[in-house]
């Protein structure tokens, strides 16, 4: 008689695998009481553009150089200078096209370690972040 082999194979997991995550232009609304600093980078650390300074009370498309980036679950970004990043997914919310999120999110997300900024910084073991 014939015999099976069962080999168990597990799918590869890629978290960067982008072209399976939604992507889309970004809103930002500063429901801060201060006007704000926005940054964000790829899911590879690459800087995008400068940053964006958005008024309080004010809403903002994202664009560089005229053109609104288009951004994925996987990028960071960030309010202010002094405190670290946040994965857009953990804050924002992705409807038509468009990734929505609010300042206030963002910097709850990056300010609830018990005041220890994550700063992203690759020179520091994973284990100490």
């Amino acid at each position: 008689p014939g015999g099976a082999i069962a080999q168990e194979r597990y799918p590869q997991f890629d978290s960067e695998r982008s072209r399976d995550q939604p992507r889309g232009q970004i809103q930002v609304t500063n429901d801060w009481r201060d006007t704000v600093s926005v940054t964000m980078w790829t899911h590879r650390r690459e800087r995008i553009g400068d940053s964006w300074e958005i008024e309080s009370g004010e809403t903002a498309l994202l664009a560089v150089d005229g053109r609104r980036i288009k951004v994925r679950p996987n990028y960071k970004i960030k309010v202010g200078d002094d405190w670290g990043w946040v994965n857009l997914d953990a804050v924002g919310q992705f409807s038509r096209g468009t990734w929505y999120v609010n300042v206030r999110d963002i910097w709850r997300a990056t300010h609830q370690r018990g005041g220890r900024p994550d700063r992203g910084d690759e020179n520091v073991p994973d284990w100490q972040r």
